[in-house]
């Protein structure tokens, strides 16, 4: 949580980058599924400014030089930002792309005042919340739409029937109850996984005491 908060911390308040655009490079550059992975190199074995480096590496982001960290007395609205992201990914068990469709990075830089001041728990609680209230497009709808694809070319070319890639769209089916090959076949089509298609479940849960 701390590395995390350190990295958009530092790529916001030093390096001069755009919160959002960092977000989606640290999805993009598969950062984000080490740290969903747990692993250890990526959680806890680099500081902010180098976690900031290696996802412009890997994204191709041309980071040039990179100034020094400046101290700051207070944690910033970016940090808390990065910070509460670990957290809810952890908490939620949903990927970070998942976290960041539903609440986008400038959307919960947002909530810092007065959210900051709660326990990670409510903000979670929150979070699942908002998903359930915030309407919002299909992963399926957006992945069609950023290819450029009508319904009807993703019915033809994925031999998914166009009511059904509508009833998914609408969300009168559910997605992640369809079978792996319907999945499969319109992921192929769009270019991308099949988990890139499936909706986040958003689902909050007691924490059982010990």
């Amino acid at each position: 949580m701390n590395n995390l908060g350190d990295c958009f911390d530092y790529a916001v308040n030093d390096y001069g980058a755009e919160g959002s655009e960092v977000a989606e490079l640290f999805c993009l550059s598969g950062v984000a599924r080490e740290f969903e992975r747990g692993n250890a190199w990526v959680v806890s074995g680099k500081s902010g400014v180098e976690l900031f480096a290696l996802i412009a590496e890997r994204s191709g982001y041309q980071a040039g030089s990179m100034p020094d960290r400046s101290y700051r007395f207070e944690k910033t609205p970016e940090y808390w930002t990065g910070w509460i992201l670990a957290y809810l990914q952890w908490r939620l068990g949903e990927p970070f792309e998942n976290l960041l469709h539903v609440v986008p990075f400038d959307v919960l830089c947002g909530l810092y005042y007065p959210w900051h001041e709660a326990s990670e728990e409510r903000v979670a609680r929150l979070v699942c919340d908002m998903a359930k209230k915030i309407p919002r497009q299909t992963k399926l709808a957006l992945a069609r739409k950023r290819i450029k694809k009508t319904q009807q070319d993703l019915a033809y070319e994925s031999g998914v029937s166009l009511r059904s890639i509508q009833m998914y769209e609408q969300r009168q089916r559910n997605i992640n109850a369809a079978s792996v090959t319907t999945v499969r076949d319109m992921a192929k089509v769009l270019h991308c996984n099949i988990e890139d298609l499936l909706e986040p479940v958003f689902e909050y849960k007691e924490i059982s005491a010990a």
